[in-house]
């Protein structure tokens, strides 16, 4: 990584951030694999500060608006509730459709109260980004907030579901819930375990009619590496409401945080199953793919999806995913699986495929997907997605065609092009973006593990 020059470095995180030119690059994965790629770069680097201040009135404001939004959502999503579950997963990714895309900041611990499982004010913690927020998603948060949705039927509710869902990590220790340290912050070896043992989720990857089709993969997660990897740039992971606690979280993660001794919390082998991405789609002679329709429809729905990587093949200018983060991993991505009907000529989904022009300029094109048939049948996946270009702007123009373009738009609504969209699953898996497909000609990429909601 030393011999990596300024200039290389620059265009290491530009692909990181989108894909760009003919690389193949990473894009969609969890915030905290995101950010902790950025770290060891020093991309983001504060200088000389130790810690990030952030703004409190922004956060007050952003944590009053994420609160009214859920109690509007659940108001919405009340006259789903006894009906098919795949509609209220519908239901769901539609509500939170076209909120953009946040590379960071997408989950921190606000100021909640450690032992609370409601919110309760005043807490500090280490990193005081809002515990949950609609402003923007990660792929992550965007399934932790679904779930959550899923489950409540009121905002105490969900302040409870959403705190077991997204953290659990280590365990309880002293009857603290909300911690950093205790957030499932790996999907394979804390999200899936975690959410399986409180029955919000079941493999159903190795077991039923998935099985004849699954294959495994393996890794070793060192948590405790992967926090002294993150000590290389304090400033993007101690972050503070006010400037008095940024030095006592800056030592609470250099002493406390440096030497935790849960259980399997140094390192732990993982095992995780599968469906091979060869298996779901088949390439044909010239080059396209087709649907193995038979193993899309024994998927159960509704799902998580979760996208499976071979830590042995993940790396960056050959530079191994573990000698870049501390660890290794198996999980890039993850979005909901669920399954949804169409009638003839009723909009699927916005097609977006960018490539460049003669300028070497990147140009989107916006094509509305429609039922061709009597009915349609589609297995959808919804996801929070930088797949696409960054500085990039979703909005319809006024003769009610969508754009993804670089201008930005006057006098009309816009969201960014990276944002949480739906797609139907074959057709995420096969997406043709800037001269390559971004998941079949991926060769770290091995298939997808699915997990029943």
């Amino acid at each position: 990584m030393k011999k990596l020059g300024k200039i290389a470095v620059l265009i290491l995180v530009s692909m990181l951030l989108c894909v760009q030119g003919y690389a193949i690059s990473d894009s969609d994965m969890p915030d905290n694999t995101h950010l902790a790629l950025l770290q060891s770069f020093g991309t983001h680097s504060s200088g000389y500060r130790s810690y990030t201040l952030l703004d409190y009135n922004t956060y007050k404001k952003n944590l009053v608006y994420s609160r009214k939004r859920i109690r509007q959502i659940l108001n919405t999503l009340e006259p789903y509730r006894n009906t098919d579950a795949n509609l209220l997963v519908a239901a769901i990714s539609q509500q939170l459709a076209d909120i953009p895309y946040l590379h960071a900041g997408a989950m921190g611990e606000g100021d909640w109260q450690p032992t609370s499982p409601v919110y309760q004010p005043g807490a500090e913690h280490v990193n005081q980004n809002p515990v949950y927020r609609l402003d923007g998603l990660n792929c992550q948060t965007f399934v932790q907030i679904s779930m959550a949705l899923l489950h409540s039927r009121n905002i105490a509710q969900f302040d409870r579901n959403i705190l077991k869902i997204a953290y659990g990590a280590a365990g309880n220790p002293g009857g603290e819930i909300v911690r950093y340290y205790n957030r499932n912050n790996f999907t394979d070896a804390d999200f899936n375990p975690v959410n399986q043992r409180n029955g919000w989720m079941t493999d159903v990857t190795s077991q039923g009619p998935l099985a004849v089709y699954a294959e495994r993969m393996t890794a070793r997660v060192t948590r405790q590496k992967w926090f002294e990897y993150q000590k290389k740039n304090l400033a993007e992971n101690v972050q503070v409401l006010a400037q008095p606690n940024g030095r006592a979280m800056v030592h609470r993660f250099m002493t406390v945080y440096s030497n935790l001794n849960f259980p399997k919390f140094d390192s732990e082998d993982i095992s995780i199953s599968y469906l091979p991405k060869e298996k779901i789609a088949r390439k044909q002679h010239d080059g396209s793919f087709q649907p193995n329709q038979e193993l899309l429809d024994k998927i159960p729905t509704p799902a998580v999806a979760e996208i499976v990587r071979d830590p042995g093949k993940w790396n960056y200018f050959r530079i191994k995913i573990k000698d870049i983060i501390g660890t290794e991993l198996t999980i890039s991505h993850l979005g909901l699986l669920y399954r949804q009907i169409f009638g003839y000529g009723e909009l699927i989904y916005h097609k977006t495929t960018c490539d460049f022009n003669d300028k070497n300029e990147k140009v989107c094109h916006v094509t509305p997907v429609l039922c061709q048939k009597r009915q349609c049948n589609e297995l959808m996946f919804a996801h929070a997605t930088d797949s696409l270009p960054a500085g990039y702007f979703w909005y319809q123009e006024r003769n009610g065609h969508y754009v993804c373009s670089p201008k930005q738009p006057r006098g009309v609504r816009y969201t960014s092009c990276n944002r949480v969209v739906a797609l139907p699953f074959f057709d995420y898996l096969t997406d043709y973006q800037l001269g390559y497909y971004s998941s079949m000609d991926l060769h770290s990429v091995a298939g997808v593990h699915i997990e029943k909601l």
